[in-house]
């Protein structure tokens, strides 16, 4: 759930430091667990706070998130030539 449907959110809101992220994670994991929602997803992670550093530089990593330039996620392979036989 997280590599799938949250990478790209999460980068934005740890701003790609580990510390952030790992602790983001823990906290909306303990969130999830207390509301039985069990589950994370935005809207449950909007409701978490972050450290002061990884909010202050969120909205700059968001809008490049959203306008495309940035992603978390790995580039797709290239295709290899096929072999004549």
């Amino acid at each position: 759930m997280i590599a799938e449907d949250l990478s790209d959110y999460l980068y934005a809101r740890s701003t790609g430091h580990f510390a952030s992220l790992m602790s983001l994670i823990n906290r909306g994991c303990l969130r999830a667990i207390r509301s039985g929602h069990e589950r994370l997803d935005e809207d449950l992670m909007n409701q978490v706070k972050n450290d002061v550093a990884a909010e202050e530089s969120r909205k700059e990593l968001k809008a490049a998130i959203e306008a495309g330039l940035l992603t978390s996620r790995p580039a797709p392979a290239p295709r290899r030539p096929r072999k004549s036989a």
